[in-house]
């Protein structure tokens, strides 16, 4: 099935059902199922210029790296010691 992100709707009725999971989890694996590649590394910006990340140097001081970044989506707002300006 060739999806897109505007999909995430159709792919989440298919995964609904799934147990041992949070609608809002079912939501975000629906979101990164239908997603193309392109659309994903899109999302996983967007993710941490919310956090305030919004360059590579940024995210060094921050204490990530791009082999780490699956442990940036995880962690909640307070956890990331970042200096506004």
């Amino acid at each position: 099935m060739k999806t897109r992100f505007k999909d995430w709707p159709k792919v989440y009725e298919r995964i609904k059902g799934m147990r041992g999971m949070t609608q809002k989890e079912k939501v975000l694996l629906a979101q990164g199922l239908a997603a193309t590649p392109e659309e994903r590394l899109k999302m996983h910006d967007d993710r941490l210029r919310s956090l305030g990340l919004y360059s590579h140097w940024d995210r060094i001081k921050a204490g990530f790296n791009a082999a780490d970044f699956r442990s940036v989506l995880a962690l909640p707002v307070k956890a990331l010691k970042i200096n506004s300006k």
